[in-house]
């Protein structure tokens, strides 16, 4: 299928996610990131584990609308250790610049993006304790919530500790590039990239991605934004590889963690 096609199919599958309980924030000021290869048969990957989830936030491109910019360079320019691409964007014939984000966009608390300001949005996003939030919501709902950081993606892979991706949904996808977010129950923030359409790492599917990160302690998981726009930084480099022809592709988003 094309970007485009995938990108539909993200918005078409997310659903409701339900809002997150069972999470309880005990690592602020915790300043412990763990890196970790994810490798099996059929893909290649990395995990980021960051204990103190009040260091995520969102990264911007700062010509929204008009110019989308690399993961890598939304975060040198916020000063982050680690950044891995988020949220969805228009995507004509698999051609997008990454200019023009889909859904809403929430940082530092305020509603910067809307594309509909009636009908319910996806949403991953983290409120102001720093707990992950998934699933489909209008924006005053979002609101309601204290959402201080959020972009549109989907499907929601894992819900107060229970498994959401179902094989129908998951034959949809099939495999490829994938970046994903999660969250243990303790807020330490599970960040993954799965590289893919390479010959030595084809892809995952969305049904790997749930089962990487439920393995790793997942109580709510998102899959974010895939395919040429999956990229991983950290410690000053991007450290996957991405598998668009031109290196990194540019995007509205990424999660950052300063």
């Amino acid at each position: 299928m094309s970007e485009q096609e995938i990108d539909k199919l993200g918005r078409q599958v997310a659903g409701p996610g339900g809002v997150t309980t069972g999470v309880t924030i005990i690592n602020n000021h915790d300043s412990t990131i763990t890196e970790q290869q994810v490798i099996s048969s059929r893909y290649k990957g990395y995990l980021l584990e960051v204990n103190d989830p009040t260091r995520v936030t969102l990264g911007i491109t700062p010509s929204l609308g008009s110019a989308g910019v690399a993961t890598s360079e939304i975060a040198r320019d916020n000063g982050a250790i680690a950044a891995v691409n988020a949220g969805g964007f228009d995507d004509p014939s698999g051609t997008g610049t990454g200019k023009t984000p889909y859904g809403v966009i929430f940082h530092n608390g305020r509603l910067i993006w809307e594309e509909n300001d009636e009908a319910e949005e996806d949403l991953i996003g983290l409120d102001q304790n720093g707990v992950l939030v998934t699933g489909s919501y209008t924006v005053p709902e979002m609101e309601a919530m204290n959402i201080e950081e959020g972009v549109s993606f989907g499907p929601t892979l894992i819900k107060n500790g229970e498994k959401m991706v179902t094989s129908a949904a998951n034959d949809q996808w099939g495999i490829g590039p994938r970046t994903a977010i999660g969250q243990k129950q303790d807020g330490t923030i599970l960040l993954l990239v799965i590289d893919g359409r390479q010959i030595d790492s084809p892809g995952a599917t969305i049904l790997d991605v749930q089962n990487i990160l439920y393995g790793a302690g997942a109580w709510t998981a998102a899959n974010l934004d895939g395919g040429s726009s999956t990229t991983m930084y950290y410690n000053g480099k991007v450290i996957n590889h991405p598998c668009d022809p031109l290196g990194e592709r540019m995007v509205s988003t990424a999660f950052i963690v300063k």
